[in-house]
């Protein structure tokens, strides 16, 4: 799925007949909806979140970076990383890692599977009804539903 489709989901859900949601407000909503399944994710500690990088003393962890997968023999301070002494100059790091921002239509949406990404459009569509107040209270109750099924299923 395309960006450019779920903005326009976005503003089919919301009859946006008017063109009251922008584009910008549109992407807005999905950053927000993508950044809360990525660290529901993470908190699940989703496979599909994790990335590997090879790490050196005293440089800056990834600004992607929600937590190490695991315990190393280092400290972080700030986002610097220093090495205890008897570790190696460098070492393999896995860590959970938030998706990025979505910047433009055309980019591809975040997630590899399209019910994570349909998730986070149905949580996008949620955050733009809720500004202009309408009754979401069943459609919150449904997509409380599959994250409790997307937790259910991480074992969580």
């Amino acid at each position: 799925m395309k960006v450019s489709d779920a903005v326009a989901r976005i503003k089919a859900a919301g009859h946006d007949i008017s063109d009251e949601y922008t584009t910008e407000e549109c992407l807005g909503f999905l950053n927000t909806a993508t950044q809360e399944l990525s660290h529901m994710l993470i908190a699940g500690k989703s496979p599909l979140m994790t990335k590997d990088i090879l790490l050196h003393d005293n440089e800056s962890v990834p600004v992607d970076c929600a937590a190490p997968c695991g315990n190393y023999p280092m400290r972080v301070t700030g986002s610097v990383v220093q090495f205890f002494d008897d570790a190696p100059a460098n070492m393999h790091f896995r860590y959970f890692a938030t998706k990025p921002q979505i910047a433009d239509i055309t980019d591809p949406m975040p997630f590899r599977y399209e019910p994570l990404n349909d998730l986070t459009v149905r949580t996008a569509v949620l955050f733009a009804l809720n500004q202009n107040e309408y009754d979401i209270t069943q459609d919150k109750a449904l997509n409380d539903e599959l994250r409790q099924m997307i937790t259910a299923g991480m074992g969580g």
